[in-house]
């Protein structure tokens, strides 16, 4: 099994916290259909709206992802969107949420 990533987010956000998820796995189903179809404009939209949302939260290494899905999709680097892309489905595979007061 493969060692989680955790995430500690203020206990504040808890009620919007899994509708976030939500849309996060929609994005990753639209970063992989836009990546089949080399839109590079969708690619770095997404990543930059993914990494911005996720410092907002407090998921800092999903924001991470977003910053690096927003470069290679401006750079239109196909290679690494595709090892990002990777990524990210793992993250999302493996995250687990902490909620603490701040």
């Amino acid at each position: 099994m493969s060692q989680k990533i955790i995430e500690t987010i203020d206990n504040e956000l808890k009620m919007l916290v899994e509708r976030f998820m939500e849309n996060t796995n929609l994005e990753v189903a639209t970063l992989i259909e836009a990546s089949k179809k080399s839109d590079f404009l969708t690619i770095n939209r997404i990543g930059h709206n993914m990494k911005g949302s996720a410092l907002n939260y407090g998921f800092k290494h999903l924001a991470d992802l977003g910053r690096s899905i927003e470069k290679a999709g401006a750079n239109e680097d196909v290679e690494n969107i595709k090892q990002l892309l990777i990524s990210l489905k793992d993250y999302v595979a493996r995250v687990e949420i902490k909620f603490e007061r701040n």
